[in-house]
């Protein structure tokens, strides 16, 4: 953990012997830690140089999808999904899933089939499409490689170049909307949550396709869904 510690957006890329010297580690300790990162995925090394990956980021998924945060996003959740008469969760992505960590559903709305630990490929979800671009390309691109996608519904992505302009979008507008794509009669839009310093979880906001157009969801859902989002940051501010 001290290594990792290490790593910083300064000082982003460690040799051994750098990281030797500042934990005042032998040569061989140092080594075996780095190479026990690397074959963790946690480190890759390029010429001597080792950075982080992003799969360190699951170290905090698991106090995020803990009972104090959940706990305390959860009013903040509910509070949406009642005042819009939606289903609103919070995702995070690992690997290639978003995984739901937090929900809340209106009264008036139950036909939402997503309930807290589901998971669900990211690429056919709105919170997974809004943690997909906001990754470093190299990293987006290790994860792209030889990912086969199933069509859940027509409306689904069909393979990785669709992805990407999707995701060019995504990048560029800072939320995400999915028509459909993995339950027919539903539709979502999410927007992404900065939790320390890091776009590393998503808040959602889903109905039926008779109870919402894409517009109304735009103009109507979205800004309440990013003033939720600023609100749920300050949260986990401090709790993290």
């Amino acid at each position: 953990m001290a290594v990792i510690e290490l790593f910083s957006s300064a000082k982003p890329e460690w040799t051994l012997s750098q990281v030797s010297r500042e934990l005042s580690l032998t040569p061989g300790s140092t080594r075996r830690i780095l190479r026990t990162l690397e074959l963790l995925g946690y480190a890759v090394q390029n010429e001597g140089r080792f950075r982080l990956t992003a799969r360190v980021l699951s170290l905090g998924f698991a106090y995020l999808s803990s009972q104090p945060f959940s706990e305390a996003a959860r009013p903040l959740l509910r509070e949406l999904a009642n005042k819009l008469n939606i289903t609103c969760t919070i995702g995070v992505l690992e690997d290639r899933e978003i995984v739901y960590v937090a929900r809340a559903t209106s009264e008036r709305f139950r036909h939402y089939h997503v309930h807290v630990g589901a998971r669900f490929p990211a690429y056919a979800t709105s919170p997974g499409k809004v943690l997909l671009a906001a990754l470093p390309p190299a990293e987006l691109e290790r994860r792209l490689k030889g990912w086969k996608f199933e069509a859940f519904t027509p409306n689904t992505v069909r393979d990785t170049e669709e992805l990407k302009k999707q995701l060019d979008v995504v990048r560029a507008q800072q939320f995400s909307f999915n028509d459909q794509e993995i339950f027919m009669g539903q539709r979502s839009i999410a927007v992404p949550l900065t939790i320390g310093g890091k776009q590393t979880a998503a808040i959602t906001a889903a109905t039926s396709v008779g109870l919402a157009r894409r517009d109304e969801m735009e103009t109507t859902f979205l800004p309440e869904l990013q003033a939720a989002a600023k609100e749920i940051e300050q949260v986990a501010a401090v709790l993290l």
